[in-house]
């Protein structure tokens, strides 16, 4: 481990969590803690990369057993920091764990630290309810933020590239109101085509939301995660307190013609304060 924290960067990977996490109903910050414990307490140190594995994984065995075209293999980014270095690491780290050359989506996920409401930072889960909004209405970032939405189109722009290099055939993005995904669809090179919204953040779908994705086919889900999936100091437990989390990534494997989820993972890129 001390050999491993000579290195300013580090990548957690937990490798097929379906293996070993069989709990059911967890919260989504619940099942990456859980995660992260069995990998860092059951760990393989790589001192050169600086990452770190769980032992007996059977990520690659799993994906392996089936063709890549029978196969949907997709990702969310998390991210709470504007580091547009942290998008693209996140995706090179990505294609390099599951030894890939190409996703089948990747759907980011921005909330700038400083504009992410107090519940969803104290609770991590899905409690992340806006004061004074009315239940059917939501608003990105705290809304009308010129600031924050230009750090978003920044982070897009890395993963446009990624999309134009063929690495990336689907761009999404998650829980952003109607104006602004309006706003970023009208200003990107690459629209994207899959929306996330949390419902509790609105209660129900606003109708000019669905309205706005069903136009310009928009793929529009809903999900559960909070908007800050790990604290600055979430990794002193496990001996990791110069490190900050930079970047959260789940990904999830599924068997297309069953729609069965083969593989599930986490990976999660920290840097020294």
């Amino acid at each position: 481990m001390e050999n491993l924290k000579k290195n300013n960067k580090i990548l957690i990977s937990t490798g097929n969590v379906l293996s070993f996490n069989k709990k059911v109903g967890q919260k989504p910050i619940e099942e990456l803690i859980d995660c992260l414990s069995a990998t860092l307490t059951n760990a393989q140190y790589h001192i050169k990369s600086g990452e770190i594995h769980r032992k007996n994984n059977d990520l690659h065995e799993k994906i392996n057993e089936h063709e890549r075209n029978s196969l949907k293999i997709g990702a969310k980014i998390f991210i709470n920091h504007f580091k547009p270095e942290s998008v693209e690491k996140a995706v090179d780290a990505l294609l390099q764990i599951l030894q890939l050359k190409c996703l089948d989506n990747v759907i980011l996920a921005y909330h700038p630290i400083n504009l992410v409401t107090n519940n969803s930072l104290s609770n991590g889960d899905m409690t992340n309810i806006i004061n004074d909004k009315k239940p059917e209405s939501f608003e990105w970032a705290s809304g009308n933020n010129e600031s924050a939405f230009n750090e978003l189109k920044n982070l897009w722009t890395v993963l446009e590239k990624f999309q134009k290099e063929n690495k990336i055939c689907q761009l999404g993005i998650s829980d952003l109101d109607t104006e602004t995904l309006k706003k970023l669809y009208e200003s990107c090179e690459v629209r994207p085509t899959i929306a996330k919204i949390n419902l509790a953040s609105c209660c129900v779908v606003p109708p000019s939301l669905q309205e706005f994705c069903n136009k310009n086919d928009i793929q529009l889900l809903t999900h559960s995660d909070p908007e800050v999936f790990l604290k600055h100091n979430s990794l002193e437990e496990w001996d990791l307190k110069e490190y900050e989390p930079s970047y959260v990534v789940r990904y999830t494997v599924h068997i297309k013609c069953r729609g069965v989820l083969a593989v599930k993972g986490y990976l999660v890129g920290a840097s020294k304060h």
